[in-house]
């Protein structure tokens, strides 16, 4: 329990950051990767699929996303229980963060926010 709530404080950090700056500090990356370490025995492969294809979407799109949104994508796999919440979670980001930029007719994003939340949806549905 005390994992989650430190995870939960520093994800919204990163999500406050992110949308101050459009950065993800390392650090934060590297203390919730340490937060999350117990878990990569048996979630490793969801980490992984998670920052395959946030790298392909990079490639694809030309570098638009952010080094800091893929490195965080490996991070959030590390939640996921299965690859249906890992689609899920993927689903919801993308939709949660394309409506917002069709809202604010916004062309960058702070996308850690999105990622954060579409994660969480997932976990919860």
């Amino acid at each position: 329990m005390v994992v989650e709530f430190l995870s939960l404080v520093l994800l919204l950090r990163i999500a406050l950051y992110d949308i101050k700056t459009h950065l993800i500090s390392n650090l934060d990356i590297f203390l919730i990767f340490i937060l999350f370490t117990p878990k990569i025995i048996n979630k490793w492969e969801f980490g992984l699929v998670n920052f395959v294809v946030y790298l392909l979407i990079n490639v694809l799109a030309k570098g638009k996303i952010g080094a800091g949104d893929i490195k965080l994508s490996a991070i959030l796999g590390l939640m996921l229980d299965s690859y249906l919440q890992l689609f899920n979670a993927l689903s919801y980001t993308w939709i949660i963060g394309g409506i917002y930029a069709l809202l604010m007719g916004s062309r960058t994003v702070a996308f850690a926010p999105f990622m954060i939340c579409g994660t969480y949806i997932a976990k919860i549905l």
